[in-house]
């Protein structure tokens, strides 16, 4: 986080890299950064060597927190970092240490050791003048545990520990605190002067929110409460779950007052998506809403995209874009040119510039957004651990962000995917295998360490599934967790010893199993690390395959620790009911949040709604039903004047129709399990173009071209959709409904009925996104107007006489519809 000032209170918190100059501090990116950054070698590294010191020496502390408050020019000034180190040293007066890994061999560039230098000098300075250790408390019983009101004489040390030895170079730190201290002012002078010149660029942009209108010359109906309800969140610092149909506008209604309210109180405005195309669209509302260039906007693009070294490792020893990265960044001036030149900073121009400056462009794209105002990017980047921006960090404030989330029913399976890792026996044998191609002795190591991390999984698996019946199977067990990390320090060895190996004989490559296979495994022991009531251990078996998993089946509290912590958090989707489930499930805190459903504002005579109550689509029915089914699908895309969207549960229940359907007047497309980017592009061109000639199309309910896809005009006249879309019935999904049954009393309804109903009402989604479109929805099921089903069918759906009035041939429906119009 950036220093923050309360210039109410004059205070102003900040870290230690803050007080690094900026030449400097440049340098800290690729150590702290967000991302498997956090599972690289500097902490295979530090922990060996930490828990080699706790174990020799009883005063010994790891990643201690310490924070320590000074006057300065009338602020408060509060310092906080985590220092590597913490012990009693002979004399009994403390020793700060500040680890770091360097190349074997390889001699620290002046810059590096400058820096290492000044990170333990300011260290140190804290603690010599009473720095508060906030985390973790010190141990009872330990040595360290007196009271330290009187510090003792603090010395600081800098710790190299060699990449791929056991070699460690200890340097003595010089610590004279008034030289600090004075270095130290110098720096807030800096940091002070910095943010006066912010105050006059926020005062700008406040007077640009008073000038900024709705990009569109009327709000649409539905639109204004829209409006109105983000700016009372907002107003008030809290939270809203806000539901409306496709097509009403939510995604402008929601940026509009959320960028007004973000530009005229200095906070930073993040949007989140799902998808690549949710991105476009919220970056294309963006550049309407800033014609006057009053504010940045940048998008961020998975890390591996932006990689322009080959091979995702990001240390300055392994990459040309990483070594003097900040000395580079700033001879070349590139952000203040970037930023000079765009107002919105898309990923190619990142890119592009990046490269051309040889700075890695990942590095640059988050230097940028911690200078711009918006940021548009992926939900990983605030909620993922792994990948997630610094920003988004434990012990960071979030005060003045404020996230809006679009299709937030997205985030509920998202969460659970964040938290739930698995290991396979056939992907590690593979990792093995390909590094015992190699022939060095590290690579013979790698081989027999993935065998026995393989028999590890498979032992595991097979006691428990081999009394079951034959096939693929899973079920509930526990896991040799005592044996996983005990393997931990002889992974951390390897890998470091296979990156060294890489580097002197320049084979990294771009793909690597065993790279992968390490931070696989590194965060599968962190997954058993936090598990608790809310997760499930699984062994499961997967034709030849076996595998061990963590199912996280409530991600609440995770994901709750990242919204509770904004100033206000919007989600938005056509979909969220009932919105106590969606609240709970992430983490929302009630007292905080509030919902609202628009009403659909399109006129209901441009829409007609039919059930087909005579066919059943159940696990068991189905097999009956595949001709019927086709041959009524067939005959409702026949009486369709135009392209007709038909989704399945499943792709195994979308071929079995695909197979049985009866020759058609259209061109049929089928989805495949495969399907790409570039097969989807040319679907979708198909549909928009006349010249082909009328397309039923046969996809995969919550896929591409159900969700987060828009189908204008005349490009899609029916959606039939087969099924309630449940879940498939899984040992996963049976966990979920007995956690939920357990916590809400709701089992069946929220494993099951909730999300395949919310790809019902996403799907149908996709017709009616303005009030000239025109079309209708097929519901294929009787269940449709069966109780718990029916309950989650949108109100406006229904007409006056109740859903029994749905009941009727699709393809008589469909037919009177456009005779009709």
């Amino acid at each position: 986080m950036p220093p923050r000032f309360d210039p109410d209170r004059l205070t102003l918190d900040l870290s230690v890299a803050d007080l690094l100059d900026r030449q400097l501090a440049g340098s800290l990116g690729f150590a702290n950064r967000g991302g498997y950054e956090r599972l690289w070698l500097g902490q295979a590294i530090h922990s060996r060597y930490q828990e080699e010191a706790i174990a020799d020496d009883p005063t010994y502390r790891r990643e201690v927190w310490v924070k320590h408050s000074l006057q300065h020019r009338g602020w408060t000034v509060t310092v906080a970092g985590r220092l590597d180190g913490l012990r009693r040293g002979g004399d009994g007066g403390l020793v700060v240490e500040e680890i770091k890994s360097v190349r074997r061999g390889a001699q620290l560039s002046q810059a590096l050791r400058e820096l290492y230098t000044r990170q333990a000098q300011l260290y140190a300075w804290m603690v010599d003048r009473g720095g508060e250790i906030v985390d973790p408390p010190w141990a009872p019983g330990s040595e360290l545990a007196s009271d330290l009101a009187e510090v003792p004489p603090v010395r600081a040390e800098l710790v190299l520990i060699e990449i791929g030895s056991d070699a460690i170079d200890r340097h003595e730190v010089e610590v004279e605190p008034e030289w600090i201290e004075a270095a130290v002012k110098r720096r807030l002078n800096a940091l002070i002067a910095a943010y006066v010149r912010e105050k006059i660029a926020a005062e700008k942009r406040r007077e640009a929110a008073e000038r900024l209108e709705f990009p569109y010359p009327a709000l649409r109906p539905g639109q204004e409460r829209i409006v109105a309800a983000v700016e009372t969140a907002l107003d008030q610092r809290e939270h809203l779950l806000l539901e409306a149909t496709t097509g009403i506008g939510k995604t402008v209604s929601a940026l509009y007052p959320a960028l007004r309210h973000c530009l005229a109180h200095g906070k930073r405005l993040y949007v989140l998506t799902a998808k690549t195309l949710q991105q476009e669209m919220a970056t294309q509302v963006l550049e309407l809403l800033n014609q006057e260039g009053s504010f940045h906007a940048v998008r961020l693009r998975a890390k591996a995209k932006m990689c322009a070294n080959g091979q995702v490792l990001c240390h300055e020893e392994y990459c040309p874009y990483a070594k003097e990265y900040q000395l580079k960044l700033q001879s070349s001036g590139l952000l203040r040119q970037l930023l000079e030149r765009h107002p919105y900073l898309d990923p190619d121009t990142v890119f592009e510039a990046s490269q051309a400056a040889e700075v890695c462009p990942f590095e640059v794209s988050l230097e940028l957004a911690g200078r711009v105002q918006v940021t548009v990017c992926d939900y990983n980047y605030a909620f993922d651990p792994y990948v997630s921006l610094q920003d988004f960090e434990a012990q960071n404030d979030l005060s003045d962000v404020v996230l809006v989330v679009d299709e937030i029913h997205n985030l509920v399976g998202r969460g659970r995917g964040y938290y739930s890792p698995e290991l396979s026996a056939e992907a590690v044998r593979a990792a093995g295998d390909a590094a015992g191609r190699g022939g060095a002795p590290v690579h013979r190591t790698i081989t027999a360490l993935c065998r026995e991390l393989a028999r590890l999984i498979e032992d595991a698996a097979d006691l428990e599934l081999e009394d079951g019946p034959p096939g693929d199977r899973a079920m509930e067990s526990d896991l040799p967790e005592d044996a996983l990390w005990q393997l931990r320090p002889r992974f951390d060895a390897a890998f470091i010893d296979y990156l060294e190996f890489q580097r002197e004989t320049k084979s990294f490559r771009p793909e690597d199993e065993f790279v992968q296979l390490y931070f696989d495994f590194l965060r599968f022991l962190n997954g058993l690390a936090v598990s608790d009531d809310a997760f499930s251990h699984l062994v499961e078996r997967v034709g030849k395959d076996r595998r061990i998993r963590i199912l996280c089946k409530d991600p609440s509290r995770f994901l709750g620790r990242i919204i509770n912590r904004t100033h206000s958090t919007i989600g938005l989707s056509a979909t969220l009911s009932p919105p106590e489930f969606y609240r709970d499930l992430l983490g929302f805190d009630p007292e905080r949040t509030s919902a609202l459903s628009i009403p659909n504002p399109f006129p209901a005579a441009n829409r007609r709604v039919v059930i087909d109550t005579e066919v059943a689509t159940t696990y068991r029915e189905r097999p009956i039903y595949y001709p019927l089914i086709a041959e009524r699908l067939t005959q409702f895309a026949d009486s369709v004047p135009g392209n007709c969207l038909a989704l399945f549960p499943s792709y195994a229940f979308l071929a079995e129709i695909a197979a049985h359907l009866e020759p058609t007047s259209k061109r049929v497309l089928v989805q495949r399990r495969a399907s790409g980017d570039r097969e989807r592009e040319e679907i979708l061109e198909v549909l928009r173009s006349a010249l082909m000639g009328d397309v039923l199309l046969l996809a995969v309910a919550g896929g591409v071209f159900a969700e987060g896809v828009d189908y204008p005009g005349d490009m899609l006249r029916a959606v039939a959709v087969v099924g309630p879309c449940l879940p498939a019935l899984t040992v996963e999904q049976q966990l979920l409904k007995r956690y939920y049954q357990e916590r809400f009393e709701r089992g069946f309804e929220y494993a099951f009925v909730v999300p395949g109903m919310t790809r019902v009402v996403q799907a149908a989604g996709r017709l009616i996104r303005s009030d000239r479109d025109r079309g209708v929805i097929a519901l294929f099921d009787r269940r449709f107007l069966e109780g718990i089903y029916r309950k989650h069918l949108p109100d406006d759906w229904v007409p006056e006489e109740g859903a029994e009035a749905l009941s009727q041939h699709p393809a008589e429906a469909a037919a009177a519809f456009f005779r009709s119009i």
